[in-house]
């Protein structure tokens, strides 16, 4: 078996998946190299309909994490090829990876080390930071991710709001949550956190119409997808507007973010490279569910995390 990546892997996922077949990392030009691929795991980068057409042999593609959205799922349905995913793995350390964000922007850790960094000791009295206890909480995304950092706001004593458009009002939620709708959300928080999927409802969801309506210029933190938010501009705007008082950002529209981005130059704009969920036991998690996968499809059993099951007789027939 030929097992392509799209960027490199750490070395525990090597050894994982050496098992399975020969591993190569993807130059760049994807679609050339589909074209002698058994396994395909993907990581940050886009797989589209284009590149998935000169696949002739692929057999599985394998998601690390949970979200699909930079793999176009319709295409490898169509073309009979299963996609697998992990999407338990990454729970516990983007939720604590989500708190490190927020602890940062509310104790404002950025604007007070360049204080130290550049001699400015005495205007440590001018940076006030944000209290949590007794704060509210709005987490905006409630799965397994949401949940878990809303369980952590209840423990730190905050009231916790939550809004999920995916699951019916009438629905209980496994969390010390209220739930509400969005609007209440963003005028009551004092943090808000997005854990939400991309698809075409939460596309922009976050616009300027929504942020406007804060009322106690809470922090926002994006763990989630870069285009839940209308754009960098807005983020920008929202913060000399007064709507939000800082922002913490570990997902961008655009990735890699470029070091020209203006949100750099802002000291109340915290950023991280997509990477706040990256752990060595996430790696250890993340890929031995995917090995697992990989396995039970070219073996012709079914996985434990399939996100097209409607491919799956046919792919285990072949």
């Amino acid at each position: 078996m030929n097992i392509l990546s799209t960027s490199e892997l750490p070395t525990s996922a090597r050894a994982l998946l050496s098992d399975i077949g020969e591993i190569s990392i993807s130059t760049g030009a994807l679609a050339r190299e589909l074209q002698h691929a058994d396994v395909l795991v993907v990581r940050a980068e886009p797989v589209d309909r284009q590149a998935l057409q000169c696949a002739r042999r692929l057999r599985v593609i394998a998601r690390t994490g949970s979200g699909v959205d930079n793999v176009d799922v319709h295409a490898a349905t169509q073309l009979g090829i299963p996609v697998v995913n992990a999407p338990a793995a990454g729970t516990t350390p983007v939720a604590e990876g989500t708190w490190a964000l927020i602890f940062a922007a509310a104790k404002r850790l950025r604007e007070l080390d360049a204080c130290i960094r550049e001699d400015r000791w005495g205007q440590r009295y001018a940076i006030e930071g944000l209290d949590l206890r007794d704060s509210v909480l709005g987490v905006v995304g409630l799965g397994s991710i949401g949940r878990e950092v809303a369980r952590i706001g209840d423990a730190l004593g905050m009231r916790v709001l939550g809004y999920d458009g995916m699951i019916p009002a009438g629905v209980e939620v496994d969390a010390p949550v209220r739930r509400t709708d969005l609007t209440t959300l963003v005028r009551e928080a004092d943090v808000i956190t997005l854990h939400c999927a991309l698809n075409e409802s939460t596309r922009g969801m976050v616009n300027g119409e929504l942020l406007a309506q804060a009322t106690r210029r809470p922090i926002l933190v994006n763990a989630a997808r870069g285009a839940v938010v209308d754009g960098d501009e807005l983020l920008l705007e929202a913060l000399a507007q007064g709507w939000l008082s800082a922002v913490g950002l570990d997902v961008f529209a655009v990735e890699p973010l470029r070091p020209e981005s203006p949100l750099l130059g802002d000291a109340r704009v915290i950023c991280t490279p997509h990477s706040i969920g990256l752990t060595r036991s996430w790696n250890e998690r993340v890929f031995s569910s995917l090995a697992h996968d990989i396995r039970c499809v070219l073996e012709g059993d079914r996985p434990l995390n399939i996100v097209n099951p409607d491919v799956l007789q046919r792919a285990v027939s072949t």
